[in-house]
């Protein structure tokens, strides 16, 4: 197997993170493939900047054994399409030629898909969510995932690369955050900077949240799997729920500030989402470290921090 890892997607929230995280790992030299040119303080991690990931031209001829640690694609789940041929066209037909393209260019190593696993089930009946249950996906995002799960599944097992799949839940504590990524961040702003915020649900459905130094250790995990079938399936979380209503009263408590909110309906949210983990400890050696109320504390006083400094 070849050392080099590549993390495509690497100005993202989670490709940043994992680049970062794998790079002080030492983990063989690991090569971030973004759009977008990094920030002078990034200059210790090896970043190519490419007109788009999603092309395979930036695979060397000497990299053809490589782990590729694919964040690249759609990433806001509230992402609107005018219809499934536009998704398809737009999102999930690019992710494919992407894997077609380094297939024809002769790489057969192992990628790393990052999915979602609060989007790709659905509703569902009973928790936690085993990655046996049948995926019913109620909005493009979800959709999106499944469809490129399944094609890339096919075209490992048809030409013989190996494929993990991560399901991952909700993750937050990334130093890149964006307004359409999370409600974690869109709850401490309110808090901290005293405005309302907006409840999609009644407040009362299961999440499941994830530290990003829980997911990128288990990404670590995975970039080590060499054994075993050709295709896996983990699902990536803390295996535990919070409601919207507990989140926001652990928010309210650790920052000392109160929170008001104003409760919408939302059709394209699922009911609850807590995810069995059992796979990923056996298989991986892995479990999350960090419990929902301390990753909090963490992010809450970073954020205070960064405000007082600005």
């Amino acid at each position: 197997m070849n050392d080099t890892i590549f993390v495509t997607g690497s100005s993202g929230m989670l490709g940043y993170e994992l680049h970062d995280f794998l790079t002080r790992r030492m983990m063989g030299p690991v090569v971030g493939i973004s759009r977008q040119e990094r920030q002078a303080a990034d200059q210790r991690l090896i970043n190519h900047v490419v007109q788009t990931p999603l092309g395979a031209d930036w695979m060397t001829n000497g990299a053809l054994n490589s782990t590729i640690v694919h964040c690249a694609g759609l990433s806001n789940p509230r992402r609107a399409f005018d219809s499934l041929s536009s998704l398809t066209e737009l999102e999930i037909t690019p992710q494919i030629r992407f894997a077609e393209a380094l297939v024809e260019r002769g790489w057969r190593g192992h990628l790393i898909l990052v999915s979602s696993g609060g989007a790709v089930y659905g509703d569902v009946e009973t928790l936690p969510i085993a990655e046996t249950t049948p995926r019913q996906p109620k909005g493009f995002y979800g959709l999106a995932k499944v469809v490129v799960e399944d094609n890339l599944a096919f075209l490992a097992r048809k030409v013989g690369f190996r494929l993990t799949i991560l399901r991952v839940a909700n993750p937050y504590g990334a130093r890149i955050r964006k307004p359409d990524q999370g409600v974690i961040p869109v709850i401490l702003d309110a808090a901290l900077g005293d405005k309302a915020f907006r409840m999609l649900g009644n407040g009362e459905e299961l999440r499941d949240y994830i530290h990003i130094s829980d997911f990128t250790a288990a990404v670590a995990g995975a970039c080590q799997l060499a054994d075993g079938p050709l295709v896996n399936i983990f699902n990536i979380g803390s295996g535990k729920g919070t409601s919207l209503r507990q989140l926001i009263q652990i928010i309210s408590d650790l920052s000392g500030r109160q929170i008001t909110f104003d409760a919408q309906p939302s059709a394209l949210d699922v009911r609850s989402n807590v995810l069995d983990i059992t796979q990923a400890r056996v298989v991986l050696g892995w479990s999350p470290q960090i419990r929902i109320e301390d990753g909090l504390k963490i992010l809450i006083d970073d954020e205070l921090v960064r405000r007082a400094g600005h």
